[in-house]
Protein backbone atom coordinates (compact mmCIF):
# COMPACT_ATOMS: atom_id res chain seq x y z
CA UNK A 1 0.00 0.00 0.00
CA UNK A 2 1.65 3.57 -0.68
CA UNK A 3 1.78 5.95 2.10
CA UNK A 4 0.30 9.38 1.84
CA UNK A 5 3.69 11.09 2.54
CA UNK A 6 4.43 12.06 -1.02
CA UNK A 7 7.53 14.03 -2.05
CA UNK A 8 7.64 17.08 -3.82
CA UNK A 9 10.70 16.76 -6.66
CA UNK A 10 10.77 18.80 -9.59
CA UNK A 11 13.09 17.74 -12.73
CA UNK A 12 15.59 14.97 -13.41
CA UNK A 13 14.56 11.93 -14.91
CA UNK A 14 10.63 11.17 -15.52
CA UNK A 15 9.17 8.58 -13.21
CA UNK A 16 7.16 5.24 -14.62
CA UNK A 17 3.75 5.15 -13.75
CA UNK A 18 0.18 3.09 -15.13
CA UNK A 19 -1.30 6.66 -15.22
CA UNK A 20 0.68 7.93 -18.15
CA UNK A 21 -1.02 5.23 -20.60
CA UNK A 22 -4.34 4.94 -21.95
CA UNK A 23 -6.60 2.18 -22.77
CA UNK A 24 -6.67 2.18 -26.88
CA UNK A 25 -3.58 3.38 -29.32
CA UNK A 26 -3.52 7.09 -29.78
CA UNK A 27 -3.98 9.46 -32.21
CA UNK A 28 -0.64 11.28 -32.16
CA UNK A 29 0.78 12.06 -35.55
CA UNK A 30 3.63 9.71 -36.55
CA UNK A 31 5.40 9.29 -39.88
CA UNK A 32 4.12 6.82 -42.76
CA UNK A 33 7.36 5.57 -42.34
CA UNK A 34 9.86 4.98 -40.17
CA UNK A 35 12.68 3.25 -37.83
CA UNK A 36 13.30 3.37 -33.98
CA UNK A 37 16.58 3.34 -32.10
CA UNK A 38 17.78 3.11 -29.04
CA UNK A 39 18.58 6.75 -29.04
CA UNK A 40 18.27 10.15 -32.00
CA UNK A 41 22.06 9.78 -31.95
CA UNK A 42 22.51 6.05 -33.05
CA UNK A 43 19.58 7.02 -35.76
CA UNK A 44 22.37 10.11 -36.99
CA UNK A 45 25.02 7.62 -36.89
CA UNK A 46 23.21 4.72 -38.76
CA UNK A 47 22.56 7.26 -42.20
CA UNK A 48 25.98 6.61 -42.79
CA UNK A 49 25.29 2.98 -44.17
CA UNK A 50 22.42 4.78 -45.90
CA UNK A 51 24.51 7.90 -47.75
CA UNK A 52 27.41 8.12 -50.71
CA UNK A 53 30.41 9.58 -49.98
CA UNK A 54 33.42 10.29 -52.61
CA UNK A 55 36.07 7.48 -52.25
CA UNK A 56 38.34 8.03 -48.89
CA UNK A 57 36.93 11.23 -48.42
CA UNK A 58 34.53 11.08 -45.19
CA UNK A 59 31.28 12.90 -44.89
CA UNK A 60 30.74 16.33 -44.26
CA UNK A 61 28.01 17.28 -41.32
CA UNK A 62 26.91 21.29 -40.28
CA UNK A 63 26.03 21.19 -37.08
CA UNK A 64 25.06 24.46 -34.72
CA UNK A 65 26.91 26.22 -32.46
CA UNK A 66 24.18 25.59 -29.69
CA UNK A 67 24.12 22.25 -29.40
CA UNK A 68 24.58 19.20 -27.47
CA UNK A 69 28.68 18.45 -27.39
CA UNK A 70 27.67 14.97 -26.38
CA UNK A 71 25.94 13.96 -29.71
CA UNK A 72 28.74 16.03 -31.13
CA UNK A 73 31.61 13.85 -29.75
CA UNK A 74 29.68 10.76 -31.13
CA UNK A 75 29.25 12.25 -35.07
CA UNK A 76 32.80 13.18 -34.94
CA UNK A 77 33.47 9.27 -34.67
CA UNK A 78 31.75 8.85 -38.64
CA UNK A 79 31.84 12.34 -39.93
CA UNK A 80 33.82 15.33 -40.22
CA UNK A 81 32.16 18.16 -38.01
CA UNK A 82 32.05 21.47 -38.81
CA UNK A 83 29.98 24.59 -37.22
CA UNK A 84 27.59 27.23 -38.18
CA UNK A 85 26.06 29.48 -35.71
CA UNK A 86 22.14 29.27 -34.66
CA UNK A 87 21.17 30.39 -31.35
CA UNK A 88 17.82 29.61 -29.97
CA UNK A 89 17.20 33.50 -28.76
CA UNK A 90 17.65 34.55 -32.55
CA UNK A 91 14.67 34.22 -35.32
CA UNK A 92 16.88 32.43 -37.69
CA UNK A 93 20.33 31.35 -38.09
CA UNK A 94 23.32 33.17 -39.29
CA UNK A 95 23.62 31.80 -42.83
CA UNK A 96 27.11 33.34 -43.66
CA UNK A 97 28.57 31.26 -41.37
CA UNK A 98 27.12 27.95 -43.31
CA UNK A 99 28.80 27.19 -46.19
CA UNK A 100 28.09 23.52 -47.18
CA UNK A 101 29.44 21.69 -50.11
CA UNK A 102 27.45 19.93 -52.55
CA UNK A 103 26.44 16.50 -50.83
CA UNK A 104 27.52 17.84 -47.37
CA UNK A 105 24.85 16.87 -44.60
CA UNK A 106 23.27 19.89 -42.34
CA UNK A 107 22.11 19.48 -39.21
CA UNK A 108 18.89 21.87 -38.24
CA UNK A 109 17.54 21.90 -34.89
CA UNK A 110 14.23 23.46 -33.30
CA UNK A 111 15.78 24.74 -30.18
CA UNK A 112 13.92 23.93 -27.50
CA UNK A 113 10.80 23.82 -29.86
CA UNK A 114 10.44 27.65 -29.99
CA UNK A 115 12.26 28.15 -33.51
CA UNK A 116 10.23 28.48 -37.14
CA UNK A 117 10.58 26.44 -40.15
CA UNK A 118 10.30 28.89 -42.94
CA UNK A 119 13.97 30.42 -42.70
CA UNK A 120 15.26 27.11 -43.28
CA UNK A 121 12.95 26.24 -46.08
CA UNK A 122 13.88 29.51 -47.89
CA UNK A 123 17.62 28.06 -48.11
CA UNK A 124 16.66 24.57 -48.63
CA UNK A 125 15.37 25.80 -52.31
CA UNK A 126 18.47 27.85 -52.54
CA UNK A 127 20.40 24.53 -51.73
CA UNK A 128 19.11 21.82 -53.26
CA UNK A 129 21.90 19.10 -53.31
CA UNK A 130 22.67 19.53 -49.47
CA UNK A 131 21.17 16.58 -47.23
CA UNK A 132 19.19 18.45 -44.76
CA UNK A 133 18.81 16.53 -41.73
CA UNK A 134 16.39 18.37 -38.91
CA UNK A 135 16.24 17.44 -35.32
CA UNK A 136 12.63 17.89 -33.63
CA UNK A 137 13.77 16.10 -29.99
CA UNK A 138 12.37 19.32 -28.42
CA UNK A 139 9.08 19.13 -29.43
CA UNK A 140 8.85 15.68 -31.81
CA UNK A 141 5.13 16.58 -32.94
CA UNK A 142 5.07 20.25 -33.72
CA UNK A 143 3.48 21.15 -36.77
CA UNK A 144 7.25 21.55 -38.26
CA UNK A 145 7.88 18.06 -37.81
CA UNK A 146 4.80 17.11 -39.56
CA UNK A 147 5.15 19.04 -42.28
CA UNK A 148 9.17 19.04 -42.48
CA UNK A 149 10.55 18.75 -46.07
CA UNK A 150 13.97 17.85 -45.23
CA UNK A 151 15.61 14.59 -46.59
CA UNK A 152 15.97 12.96 -42.88
CA UNK A 153 14.34 13.93 -39.27
CA UNK A 154 14.83 12.45 -36.13
CA UNK A 155 14.06 12.91 -32.52
CA UNK A 156 14.76 11.58 -29.40
CA UNK A 157 11.84 10.66 -28.17
CA UNK A 158 12.38 10.07 -24.30
CA UNK A 159 13.69 14.02 -23.94
CA UNK A 160 9.65 14.81 -23.89
CA UNK A 161 8.09 11.36 -22.93
CA UNK A 162 7.92 9.26 -20.11
CA UNK A 163 10.31 5.79 -21.90
CA UNK A 164 13.85 5.31 -20.57
CA UNK A 165 14.59 4.90 -24.89
CA UNK A 166 14.02 5.19 -28.03
CA UNK A 167 15.12 7.41 -30.68
CA UNK A 168 12.95 7.72 -34.02
CA UNK A 169 14.06 8.30 -37.82
CA UNK A 170 11.95 9.27 -40.49
CA UNK A 171 12.49 10.17 -44.09
CA UNK A 172 9.80 13.25 -44.96
CA UNK A 173 11.31 12.73 -48.98
CA UNK A 174 10.64 9.12 -48.44
CA UNK A 175 14.42 8.24 -49.02
CA UNK A 176 15.93 4.82 -47.86
CA UNK A 177 16.74 4.38 -44.16
CA UNK A 178 18.91 2.59 -42.19
CA UNK A 179 17.61 -0.09 -39.98
CA UNK A 180 19.16 -0.35 -36.25
CA UNK A 181 21.46 -3.68 -36.60
CA UNK A 182 22.59 -3.98 -32.82
CA UNK A 183 20.25 -5.70 -30.13
CA UNK A 184 18.15 -3.56 -27.68
CA UNK A 185 20.59 -2.27 -25.11
CA UNK A 186 20.40 -3.10 -22.05
CA UNK A 187 20.78 0.49 -20.67
CA UNK A 188 17.12 0.90 -21.37
CA UNK A 189 16.26 -1.35 -18.61
CA UNK A 190 18.43 -0.20 -16.37
CA UNK A 191 16.83 3.54 -16.98
CA UNK A 192 13.37 1.62 -16.52
CA UNK A 193 14.26 -0.07 -13.24
CA UNK A 194 15.27 3.55 -12.13
CA UNK A 195 11.78 5.32 -13.23
CA UNK A 196 9.76 2.42 -11.19
CA UNK A 197 11.81 3.14 -8.18
CA UNK A 198 11.58 7.06 -8.65
CA UNK A 199 7.86 6.20 -9.16
CA UNK A 200 7.74 4.75 -5.81
CA UNK A 201 10.04 7.09 -4.36
CA UNK A 202 7.91 10.01 -4.78
CA UNK A 203 5.04 8.46 -3.78
CA UNK A 204 6.12 8.12 -0.41
CA UNK A 205 8.05 4.64 0.01
CA UNK A 206 11.19 3.87 2.06
CA UNK A 207 13.28 3.65 -1.35
CA UNK A 208 16.84 4.44 -1.19
CA UNK A 209 17.34 7.75 -3.52
CA UNK A 210 20.84 6.95 -4.20
CA UNK A 211 19.70 2.89 -5.86
CA UNK A 212 17.60 4.84 -8.54
CA UNK A 213 20.26 7.83 -9.51
CA UNK A 214 22.93 4.99 -9.56
CA UNK A 215 20.85 2.82 -12.18
CA UNK A 216 19.42 6.08 -13.94
CA UNK A 217 23.40 7.19 -14.47
CA UNK A 218 24.33 3.59 -15.29
CA UNK A 219 21.80 3.24 -17.85
CA UNK A 220 22.31 6.20 -19.66
CA UNK A 221 26.08 5.60 -20.20
CA UNK A 222 25.18 2.34 -21.72
CA UNK A 223 22.86 3.81 -23.90
CA UNK A 224 25.52 6.52 -24.48
CA UNK A 225 27.94 4.25 -25.92
CA UNK A 226 25.47 2.83 -28.18
CA UNK A 227 26.22 2.72 -31.71
CA UNK A 228 23.09 1.32 -33.44
CA UNK A 229 21.01 -0.54 -31.37
CA UNK A 230 17.23 -0.97 -31.84
CA UNK A 231 14.30 0.34 -29.12
CA UNK A 232 13.31 -1.61 -26.47
CA UNK A 233 10.55 -3.54 -26.40
CA UNK A 234 9.47 -1.87 -23.19
CA UNK A 235 9.32 1.76 -25.29
CA UNK A 236 7.67 -0.01 -28.35
CA UNK A 237 5.34 -1.35 -26.84
CA UNK A 238 3.68 1.12 -25.04
CA UNK A 239 4.95 3.89 -27.19
CA UNK A 240 1.52 3.97 -28.79
CA UNK A 241 -0.57 3.92 -25.79
CA UNK A 242 1.03 7.42 -24.78
CA UNK A 243 -1.56 9.95 -23.98
CA UNK A 244 0.80 12.32 -25.70
CA UNK A 245 -2.09 15.00 -26.40
CA UNK A 246 -2.29 15.33 -22.84
CA UNK A 247 1.52 15.67 -22.33
CA UNK A 248 1.58 18.58 -25.18
CA UNK A 249 -1.73 20.47 -23.14
CA UNK A 250 0.08 20.30 -19.51
CA UNK A 251 3.48 21.52 -21.07
CA UNK A 252 2.28 24.02 -22.61
CA UNK A 253 -0.36 25.28 -19.90
CA UNK A 254 2.90 25.04 -17.05
CA UNK A 255 5.03 26.91 -19.76
CA UNK A 256 2.73 29.73 -20.35
CA UNK A 257 1.89 29.96 -16.74
CA UNK A 258 5.56 30.29 -15.85
CA UNK A 259 5.78 33.10 -18.71
CA UNK A 260 3.07 34.99 -17.26
CA UNK A 261 4.29 35.08 -13.73
CA UNK A 262 7.83 36.26 -14.26
CA UNK A 263 8.50 37.71 -17.57
CA UNK A 264 7.69 41.44 -15.63
CA UNK A 265 8.71 40.66 -12.94
CA UNK A 266 12.10 43.80 -11.68
CA UNK A 267 14.56 40.78 -11.40
CA UNK A 268 17.92 41.58 -11.78
CA UNK A 269 19.43 38.55 -11.77
CA UNK A 270 17.53 36.65 -14.72
CA UNK A 271 15.14 36.50 -17.35
CA UNK A 272 13.03 34.22 -19.47
CA UNK A 273 14.63 33.14 -23.11
CA UNK A 274 11.24 33.23 -25.22
CA UNK A 275 7.83 34.45 -24.31
CA UNK A 276 6.33 32.81 -27.74
CA UNK A 277 6.58 30.21 -29.94
CA UNK A 278 5.16 28.90 -33.50
CA UNK A 279 1.64 28.52 -33.22
CA UNK A 280 0.85 24.55 -32.45
CA UNK A 281 4.02 24.26 -31.58
CA UNK A 282 5.25 23.51 -27.63
CA UNK A 283 8.35 24.51 -25.99
CA UNK A 284 10.58 21.46 -24.44
CA UNK A 285 10.46 23.88 -21.20
CA UNK A 286 10.67 26.52 -19.47
CA UNK A 287 14.54 28.56 -19.90
CA UNK A 288 15.94 31.32 -18.46
CA UNK A 289 19.38 33.33 -19.10
CA UNK A 290 20.76 34.45 -16.12
CA UNK A 291 22.60 37.88 -15.47
CA UNK A 292 26.21 35.93 -14.94
CA UNK A 293 27.82 32.17 -14.50
CA UNK A 294 28.10 32.96 -11.37
CA UNK A 295 24.48 33.64 -11.10
CA UNK A 296 23.03 30.64 -12.38
CA UNK A 297 25.93 28.48 -10.38
CA UNK A 298 24.20 29.73 -7.26
CA UNK A 299 20.54 29.83 -8.61
CA UNK A 300 21.08 26.56 -9.34
CA UNK A 301 22.52 25.61 -6.03
CA UNK A 302 19.29 26.94 -4.60
CA UNK A 303 17.21 25.31 -6.28
CA UNK A 304 18.74 21.78 -5.53
CA UNK A 305 18.94 22.62 -1.55
CA UNK A 306 14.78 22.95 -2.56
CA UNK A 307 14.47 19.62 -4.15
CA UNK A 308 14.18 21.57 -8.12
CA UNK A 309 16.64 19.96 -10.47
CA UNK A 310 17.41 22.04 -13.48
CA UNK A 311 19.42 21.20 -15.64
CA UNK A 312 21.50 23.35 -18.19
CA UNK A 313 20.86 22.87 -21.92
CA UNK A 314 23.56 22.86 -23.20
CA UNK A 315 27.24 23.63 -21.01
CA UNK A 316 30.38 23.73 -23.39
CA UNK A 317 33.97 23.51 -22.31
CA UNK A 318 36.27 26.28 -21.90
CA UNK A 319 38.06 22.88 -24.11
CA UNK A 320 37.55 20.27 -25.51
CA UNK A 321 34.80 19.88 -28.41
CA UNK A 322 33.59 23.33 -28.64
CA UNK A 323 31.66 25.26 -31.51
CA UNK A 324 34.16 28.18 -31.21
CA UNK A 325 31.17 30.59 -31.65
CA UNK A 326 31.72 33.40 -28.36
CA UNK A 327 28.26 34.15 -28.78
CA UNK A 328 27.02 30.21 -27.96
CA UNK A 329 29.37 29.54 -25.10
CA UNK A 330 28.32 32.96 -23.60
CA UNK A 331 24.97 31.94 -23.73
CA UNK A 332 25.63 28.18 -22.55
CA UNK A 333 27.57 30.16 -18.94
CA UNK A 334 24.51 31.81 -18.39
CA UNK A 335 21.08 29.52 -19.55
CA UNK A 336 19.04 27.37 -17.32
CA UNK A 337 16.19 25.01 -17.89
CA UNK A 338 13.42 24.97 -15.39
CA UNK A 339 11.39 21.97 -15.88
CA UNK A 340 8.33 22.15 -16.31
CA UNK A 341 6.49 19.80 -18.11
CA UNK A 342 3.30 17.48 -17.86
CA UNK A 343 4.31 15.98 -14.51
CA UNK A 344 3.20 19.03 -13.20
CA UNK A 345 0.14 21.27 -12.31
CA UNK A 346 -0.52 25.13 -11.99
CA UNK A 347 0.35 24.61 -7.95
CA UNK A 348 3.69 23.26 -8.82
CA UNK A 349 4.35 26.16 -11.19
CA UNK A 350 3.79 28.81 -9.03
CA UNK A 351 5.81 26.90 -6.02
CA UNK A 352 8.97 26.98 -8.58
CA UNK A 353 8.19 30.84 -8.63
CA UNK A 354 7.98 31.21 -5.52
CA UNK A 355 11.22 29.43 -5.16
CA UNK A 356 12.98 31.53 -7.62
CA UNK A 357 11.31 34.53 -6.20
CA UNK A 358 12.78 33.67 -2.65
CA UNK A 359 16.81 33.46 -4.29
CA UNK A 360 16.09 36.96 -5.76
CA UNK A 361 15.20 38.18 -2.12
CA UNK A 362 17.92 36.27 -0.32
CA UNK A 363 20.37 37.77 -3.20
CA UNK A 364 18.97 41.29 -3.14
CA UNK A 365 20.26 41.13 0.81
Amino acid sequence: MLTNNKRWEIGSDFDCSEEILISSPTSFWLPAKYQLFSTATASFLALKTVLQKPAGKPLRIHVPSFYCLGVVSKLQTVFEVCWYRDLPGESSPDFDTLKPLSGDLVIVVNLFGIKSQQPWQDWQKEHPNIILVEDHSHDPFSPWAKNSQADYATSSLRKTLPIPDGGILWSPKNLPLPQPFGKESPGAYKKLMAMILKRSYLQGLPINKDDYLRLSRDGQNELDDETNSAISVFTNNVLRFLDVESFRQQRAANISKFINLTLNQDNPYWKPLFANWEQGSVPFNSIIVCQSKTIRAALRKYLISNDIFAPIHWQQPEEGIVSNDSKAIALSAKILTIPTDQRYGEEDIIRIVEILNDFVNITNH
